[in-house]
């Protein structure tokens, strides 16, 4: 330890003694630390951190954890789950102490005072009686819930404030407890609050209110779930028996859910509704860390960034590596000393090392200090409505300090050893040429370069890959004009309108919005175009055979008079739906290309008949009266082929869930949003309103992860590009300064400045030359990681690749134009007398 402090010590005269070497490697490092730590932290809230629950690594997602926030009220499933199977679960497993449910998160309006209009919107969370005491919770204040509060359907009006909600409403005043506050225009009774630091179960989600399942009815007014097999709601959470794994436990839930389909819940589905789960399999899921949906779609796109701005960290280490191996040239003396008054090889290591080391430790203080502005802007780019938990904790400290004296290591040891090389009795004669072992001209610091190149390459390759294909993404054509489209969603069975009501509704607010200043056109729909809802069915069609299940189910969607018109996708043969097209007419529908290859290939399907394969809807077929162009939307993603789809009328179905409104507006359709939103709260201030938004806004929306990593993979490529440029310059430049003097004998022997910039720039070119035939198939074998993420384009572009190798060309000639200038103005007889 005597000798490290000593090291130490020396190593912080030096540093300050190259007071602007040292400012220059530690800002170099802090860019690439910096970036590290950013993304691990949102990796580490992301993906690693746990619940700050009793022993969390006992606790499992039944079912998908990706798939909160979904539900069906038709098929039932087995991703999320009824209440009644929750029940079977709960009552029948011998897995787990204990498994409890909670419901999608809703926005739940909280009442300024009764008879005001709500004053604003919060997130909450039903949840079954047994949420809290399964997570293994204690209240902050008053009490949490017991299985007494979820018995009844709407006995139990109370209410837990989350912490964070209790501090800001209600500045953590204990005596909120036993008051009523109203929610969705009902009383509610606060009994207690959650403990601090708990914001929930959903990842990315803070709750500021819990509520008992048994309250569904007032929170979600207008539906009844709880008692329904059909109705798919919940997502459950269990706490595994000691010496249980996970694939014990899921064994354990099919058997459950087996006998379940065999007993009573199976009993009040019909035999069509069993048959489609009855092959189903129930996963279980380590559950420690909550549920997600954001890490489905996040963690490939976090993964990817990781391995790039570990790149771009090593290209740091280059360029530091270099200026490492420059200023040795210097202490060349002072090491050849050290070495002649007896100092061993294996000391003076240690010592070089700690000074690189130090170096490393210096740049991830600076780097943890830009990782948290780096990590607001991750935030922002992935989704600013996330609540992750973002605080650094032991996890983020230990990989900053580990990469830290990593970095310090693998820039530090190639120039220590190279400085160890040192001859003693030229280096203490001053000698004026080279005093380390003579080796060839193709030395460590331009091997380095070539590596930095080849890096770089790798870099921008995958950078331009994703963008190209981003662009090629939100250009293909989606079978509409989307420019001037304005969507709404709403759910007036919040507001108590009941089917028949919606229906009316509907048209009202068509007919209101119709004849609005800068509306063009205007229709509904029930799932519309990217409106996050979607609807399937298998359907029977004379004389069609399947090969698999699948094969039968087709996506539909329930929409009104004007549709393709006013959303702009063609109808080629027959017509649309239109107003004609009544609860009392023939049923109608209009089907897309895709449906008409894949159930009446060669035919014409107009006029034909098919029936949707449920026993409340088999005997009611629907007539074909038109076929339309093949549309991109929420169902089939933009990224997918168009799927089979057919549409009805709005009109004729008899349980409308929800409305979507689409508006075709003239100019920006981002100025028509506020049109349109108070348009409908004219008609209705009650409406729950879910959103208002341009169409490109939720097409963006939809492809947000490819979006957000196109932006920083760029932003990263442009800092390893220009790392790269600035290792090039100082390898040239340092280049230049030793051959003064062989400069100056050129020159003197008729060298002309033409020849001696020709001469600079070819060294330069040809270490980047080598250093694009290292990267390129370094390339083209590590961007195979990103075919899942590019569309229209394979992971061997060659337009990509060629203008990512002419930019490397294009910087490379930069970096050495400004060296090769200023040697063709070195004086022949200043050189000759260099020293």
């Amino acid at each position: 330890m005597n000798g490290f402090f000593q090291d130490l010590r020396y190593a912080v005269r030096q540093l300050r003694k190259s007071p602007g070497f040292t400012a220059v490697a530690v800002a170099t490092l802090a860019l690439g630390i910096g970036a590290n730590t950013a993304i691990f932290t949102v990796v580490n809230g992301l993906l690693l951190k746990m619940l700050p629950v009793r022993e969390p690594q006992q606790l499992v997602v039944v079912g998908d954890p990706a798939r909160v926030g979904s539900r069906s009220n038709g098929t039932p499933r087995t991703d999320v789950f009824s209440y009644p199977l929750y029940k079977e679960f709960r009552d029948r497993n011998s897995v787990f102490t204990g498994i409890c449910a909670a419901a999608s998160d809703h926005h739940i309006e909280v009442d300024a005072d009764q008879g005001e209009a709500p004053d604003e919107k919060i997130t909450g969370r039903m949840v079954s009686g047994n949420y809290f005491s399964v997570l293994g919770l204690e209240p902050a204040a008053g009490r949490l819930f017991s299985d007494g509060d979820d018995t009844a359907e709407g006995a139990n009006p109370v209410v837990i404030l989350g912490y964070e909600y209790w501090r800001r409403k209600f500045a953590l005043a204990p005596a909120i407890i036993g008051k009523d506050i109203r929610l969705n225009g009902f009383p509610f009774t606060v009994v207690g609050v959650a403990p601090a630091g708990f914001d929930g179960d959903i990842v990315g989600e803070r709750m500021a209110l819990f509520v008992p399942l048994s309250m569904q009815p007032q929170i979600i007014r207008g539906r009844h779930w709880r008692n329904s097999g059909n109705n798919s709601w919940l997502s459950l959470i269990a706490r595994l028996k000691s010496n249980v794994s996970t694939t014990q436990a899921e064994a354990n839930v099919n058997i459950v859910f087996q006998q379940a389909l065999k007993g009573d819940y199976g009993a009040a589905l019909s035999s069509d509704d069993r048959s489609s789960i009855h092959d189903a399999h129930i996963g279980v899921v380590a559950g420690g860390g909550g549920i997600s949906g954001m890490r489905a779609d996040y963690r490939i796109p976090l993964l990817l960034l990781m391995g790039i701005v570990g790149l771009v960290l090593l290209i740091a280490c280059v360029n530091v590596a270099n200026l490492l191996l420059a200023r040795a040239s210097s202490r060349n003396r002072e090491i050849a000393l050290r070495l002649a008054i007896g100092a061993n090889q294996r000391r003076l290591l240690q010592q070089l090392l700690t000074e690189s080391v130090l170096l490393g430790l210096l740049g991830g203080i600076i780097g943890s200090l830009l990782a948290i502005w780096g990590v607001r802007l991750l935030v922002q780019l992935f989704g600013s409505d996330a609540s992750l938990p973002l605080s650094p904790d032991w996890r983020v400290l230990g990989f900053t300090i580990v990469i830290s004296l990593l970095t310090g290591i693998v820039f530090g040891l190639v120039p220590a050893l190279q400085t160890l090389k040192v001859r003693v009795t030229p280096a203490l004669k001053n000698a004026t040429r080279t005093a380390t072992e003579p080796g060839s001209r193709f030395t460590w610091g331009k091997g380095l370069i070539v590596g930095q190149v080849a890096l770089s390459l790798l870099v921008l390759f995958a950078a331009g890959l994703l963008v190209r294909s981003l662009q090629k993404l939100m250009a293909q054509n989606f079978g509409y004009e989307r420019d001037h489209l304005v969507i709404a969603r709403l759910d007036p069975t919040g507001a108590g309108y009941t089917k028949e009501n919606m229906k009316l509704l509907a048209q009202q607010l068509v007919a209101r919005l119709a004849s609005a200043p800068g509306v063009r056109a205007v229709t509904y729909s029930t799932n519309g175009l990217f409106g996050g809802s979607e609807s399937a069915d298998a359907i029977i069609v004379p004389g069609f055979s399947a090969g698999a299940p699948r094969d039968r189910v087709a996506l539909e969607d329930y929409v009104g008079p004007n549709y393709f018109g006013a959303v702009g996708i063609p109808i080629l043969v027959g017509r649309g739906i239109e107003a004609q097209d009544t609860v009392t007419s023939t049923r109608v529908a209009v089907i897309n290309e895709a449906m008409v290859k894949h159930f009446f290939p060669a035919q014409n399907p107009i006029g034909r008949q098919f029936r949707i394969d449920d026993p409340d809807w088999v005997e009611k077929p629907l007539t074909i009266v038109g076929i339309s162009r093949d549309a991109k939307d929420h169902g089939s993603g933009i990224r997918e082929e168009v799927r089979p789809r057919f549409y009805q009328a709005f009109q004729q179905t008899p349980d409308p869930d929800q409305i979507m409104l689409e508006a075709q507006v003239s100019g920006a359709p981002s100025g028509a949003v506020t049109n349109v939103l108070g348009q409908i709260k004219a008609a209705d201030p009650r409406l729950p309103i879910s959103f208002v938004e341009t169409l490109d806004t939720l097409v963006a929306d939809s492809a947000g992860n490819q979006i957000a990593l196109a932006k920083l993979s760029t932003f990263f490529a442009g800092l390893a590009l220009l790392l790269a440029c600035v290792g090039l310059y100082g390898v040239i430049s340092y280049t230049v300064a030793n051959r003064t003097r062989e400069i100056g004998v050129r020159m003197a022997l008729g060298a002309r400045r033409g020849d001696v910039m020709q001469l600079v720039l070819r060294e330069g070119m040809l270490l980047v030359a080598i250093g694009l035939l290292v990267g390129i198939p370094l390339a083209l074998a590590s961007t195979r990681l990103l075919h899942s993420y590019l569309f229209g384009l394979n992971s061997t572009d060659p337009s990509s690749l060629i203008a990512v190798i002419l930019l490397l060309g294009i910087v490379a000639a930069v970096a050495g134009f400004i060296p090769a200038r200023r040697a063709a103005r070195i004086d022949p007889m200043v050189a000759l007398r260099y020293e």
